[in-house]
C-alpha cells in the first residue's frame, strides 16, 4: 500500500473529460470532474454546483480496491470544495502563487471589500493547502495571527461560513 500522507506541494491533476478513456466517468457524466493525485489508492470524482454565487460540492465518488474509513478521512473534502476557484484561474499552482499579490489591507479600503478579498484568498489557499491561514501569512509576509483575525472578521461579515475547529475550508 502506498503512503497516503500528502503535502501541500503534491500536485492534483484535473484531466480533460473524454468519454472513451474512463468508463465510470462516462457513466457519471461530464458535469463530474476526476481529480488525480488526491490519494494514491483511490480515484476521486467530484461535482460542484453554483449556489448563492459560489461553488458548492454536490457530489463525491471514491473508487478503489480497499476504500477504508482511514482512506475516506484522508481525503481533504474542504480543499476539493474550494478547487473550482483555483481551476477558474487556468494556471499551474506555482505560477498562480507567483502572480498573486500579497494580501494586505489598503488604506481607505471598505471593510466589507477587504473581507471579500480575504474570503477569496482563503478559498483559493484552501484549495491548495490544508493550512490556508499559515500559507496566506507566508505569502503575504504577515503574522499568522493577523491572517486569522482577518478570516474571523470575514466570517463575522458573512463572507465565509462559520469555521470548524481544525478544518480548512
Amino acid at each position: 500500500m502506498s503512503n497516503p500522507e500528502r503535502t501541500s506541494a503534491d500536485p492534483w491533476r484535473l484531466p480533460e473529460y473524454e468519454t472513451s478513456e474512463d468508463e465510470l466517468w462516462s457513466r457519471l457524466g461530464e458535469e463530474w470532474q476526476v481529480v488525480n493525485g488526491v490519494h494514491p489508492d483511490v480515484q476521486v470524482y467530484v461535482r460542484w454546483q453554483v449556489r448563492d454565487g459560489s461553488y458548492r460540492l454536490s457530489g463525491l465518488c471514491v473508487i478503489g480496491e480497499d476504500v477504508t474509513t482511514d482512506v475516506m478521512r484522508s481525503i481533504p473534502v474542504g480543499r476539493l470544495a474550494n478547487l473550482p476557484g483555483l481551476i477558474a484561474t487556468g494556471m499551474p499552482r506555482e505560477q498562480f502563487l507567483r502572480e498573486l499579490a500579497p494580501l494586505a489591507r489598503r488604506k481607505e479600503e471598505d471593510p466589507d471589500e477587504f473581507s471579500q478579498r480575504v474570503a477569496w484568498y482563503y478559498r483559493a489557499f484552501s484549495a491548495l493547502s490544508p493550512r490556508p491561514a499559515k500559507d496566506i501569512a507566508d505569502h503575504s509576509h504577515v503574522p499568522v495571527a493577523t491572517v486569522r483575525g482577518w478570516i474571523r472578521e470575514a466570517r463575522l461579515r458573512g463572507k465565509l461560513p462559520p469555521g470548524k475547529k481544525g478544518k480548512a475550508g
